[in-house]
């Protein structure tokens, strides 16, 4: 090849035309190592700013999940509330069926301000009656009855009396309309008018209802006197009665009758321990008062 080109250039047309291939070729060099560095330089940048792009899109990707996040906590801690709300209306509304339920089924009579106020008819009977052991009577072979659920709280009674080494007896229970009528009959021959002072007309007295009680103290032989007063079981009585749901009906200075510290009457331990705690009388409150406390009258003993 050199022999062939040298018959029609010299050496030193060889070399210039070398030396120009050379640079040619360093020059086709340069340009593409520049190019290739501008490209990969804008390749970075586009790079840079994508991941730039990126970043911000993610930031406001999370802020957009943080929010909805916390959008929706706030509606489920609302639907929350919300049925916590429901819940206790619901718990209201079944307290409340609970209540009427349980007053319906309730005899209204038994906190009612009978003796001289209220009138019991005589086709009135309580609910239910229950047969009193002849152990707890002053008379065994006396048949005394009643009321059948205010009956626990009446022998319990009894029995801490018993305990107590102060044994005390029922003298008299429930007494029909028709009894109660041949009892005052009887009282108003002997007593003439003076009867109206101690016993009650028929359709006024207490024991109509089953759930007054005369008591007597059978060591004493005190037996519907005054003397009962003297007793260790009016004192008993008198301090521990209320937490068994019994209070004294006719205490001194009464409006109805005259004093009677052996006649006691079953109210509920709720409404006896009021009574008992603000030094009250049964019949110095309101009738509307009381019949707040007829729902709870046969609550049990705490």
């Amino acid at each position: 090849m050199k022999k062939y080109v040298s018959k029609y250039l010299n050496d030193e047309q060889i070399s210039n035309i070398i030396s120009v291939l050379a640079l040619v070729l360093i020059c086709a060099i340069g340009y593409f190592i520049i190019t290739f560095y501008l490209d990969i330089k804008f390749i970075k940048s586009d790079m840079a700013s994508t991941t730039a792009q990126l970043e911000n899109k993610l930031a406001i990707l999370q802020n957009t999940i943080a929010g909805t996040s916390n959008d929706l906590a706030q509606k489920l801690a609302d639907q929350q509330n919300q049925n916590n709300d429901i819940g206790e209306t619901l718990n209201g509304i079944a307290s409340t069926v609970g209540t009427l339920q349980k007053l319906s089924q309730t005899d209204k009579e038994l906190l009612q301000k009978y003796s001289k106020v209220y009138f019991l008819n005589e086709n009135y009977i309580p609910l239910k009656l229950a047969t009193i052991d002849p152990k707890y009577l002053y008379d065994e072979n006396k048949t005394m009855q009643f009321h059948a659920t205010a009956l626990p709280y009446l022998t319990q009674m009894l029995d801490e009396l018993q305990y107590d080494n102060l044994p005390t007896v029922v003298a008299s229970a429930y007494r029909s309309f028709g009894t109660q009528g041949s009892l005052k009959s009887s009282y108003t021959v002997t007593y003439g008018s003076g009867a109206n002072s101690f016993s009650a007309d028929q359709g006024y007295s207490e024991h109509q209802l089953g759930t007054a009680i005369d008591f007597a103290a059978p060591k004493t032989g005190t037996l519907l006197d005054a003397s009962f007063e003297k007793t260790g079981t009016f004192t008993w009585l008198i301090n521990n009665a209320y937490k068994y749901g019994f209070i004294l009906s006719y205490p001194k200075n009464n409006k109805y009758y005259q004093y009677e510290p052996w006649h006691w009457r079953f109210v509920g331990v709720q409404l006896a321990t009021y009574l008992h705690n603000h030094k009250e009388n049964f019949y110095d409150l309101d009738q509307r008062e009381l019949d707040t406390y007829l729902v709870n009258i046969f609550d049990p003993i705490e």
